[in-house]
């Protein structure tokens, strides 16, 4: 595979760039330039008692982005249930890997202290994905609905192949059958953690549709349409080393929104 060197780096606390890291992204390095397919993802931990702080730090924080020029949409999220209850997500989705440099060196300076969101921080992770749109039944995340489910999955290295197979299957039954059921995007981990590694976000309209089916449960129930061999599905599980859900609720009022309809 080609490597596609990226320039990252980070300090107090968001989008900075530190050091060349060679990445093993895509099969064409041309490719992974032109495709607006990139998503940031930052796992952001407050320190206790900091909540208001930080969410009104935040905000200004916006502003010091847009005082430097860059224009890219952050969706803030929190977490509501799991190990990571409390916790913030931000996220921008549809970049290429040259719109990332451009952006994050706008932001290369430090914000004043009015404006540095880094104090109030227990800690902080930051990944990039890429949208799979060869495995995903709707479009890419682009404004969230008020509650997602999000679901993590780890994948055994040998079994990856297998992996993405049944699940191109899947799409293409779907096409077919118009199955019931909540589908999601599909997104794969290609800096920032264990790999290999994907998130299936599903967006609902509200916490009462989190008792409806979602994609992976749909596989094993035949009375949501979507027909699936048993070898598929005995290959399809077999290929995971784990999977964690969680749920997420929107902010709205913590977002970055530019030019989103």
């Amino acid at each position: 595979m080609d490597l596609f060197r990226v320039w990252i780096f980070r300090q107090n606390g968001m989008f900075q760039l530190c050091g060349w890291v060679a990445l093993q992204l895509f099969a064409s390095s041309a490719c992974a330039q032109s495709a607006a397919e990139i998503a940031f993802i930052e796992q952001v931990y407050v320190k206790a008692g900091h909540e208001q702080q930080f969410e009104a730090t935040l905000k200004r924080h916006w502003g010091w982005h847009t005082k430097q020029g860059e224009k890219w949409t952050y969706f803030v999220w929190m977490v509501d249930t799991g190990k990571d209850d409390g916790s913030y997500r931000i996220s921008s989705f549809g970049h290429t890997w040259n719109e990332a440099d451009e952006s994050n060196a706008l932001v290369a300076a430090t914000p004043g202290p009015g404006e540095d969101i880094g104090p109030y921080e227990q800690s902080s992770h930051e990944s990039y994905y890429r949208y799979r749109s060869d495995l995903s039944i709707p479009p890419p995340v682009q404004k969230p609905s008020d509650v997602a489910s999000v679901t993590q999955v780890l994948l055994k290295p040998e079994a990856m192949h297998d992996f993405e197979v049944v699940l191109r299957g899947v799409k293409e039954a779907a096409q077919h059958t118009n199955p019931q059921g909540h589908f999601g995007c599909w997104y794969e981990l290609v800096l920032g953690g264990d790999r290999p590694q994907f998130l299936l976000i599903e967006q609902r309209p509200n916490l009462t549709s989190l008792q409806e089916r979602g994609e992976l449960d749909a596989l094993m129930d035949e009375a949501y349409g979507l027909q699936v061999s048993e070898d598929a599905l005995k290959r399809l599980w077999a290929s995971m080393r784990s999977i964690y859900t969680e749920t997420w609720h929107y902010r709205g009022d913590l977002s970055r929104l530019v030019n989103v309809k």
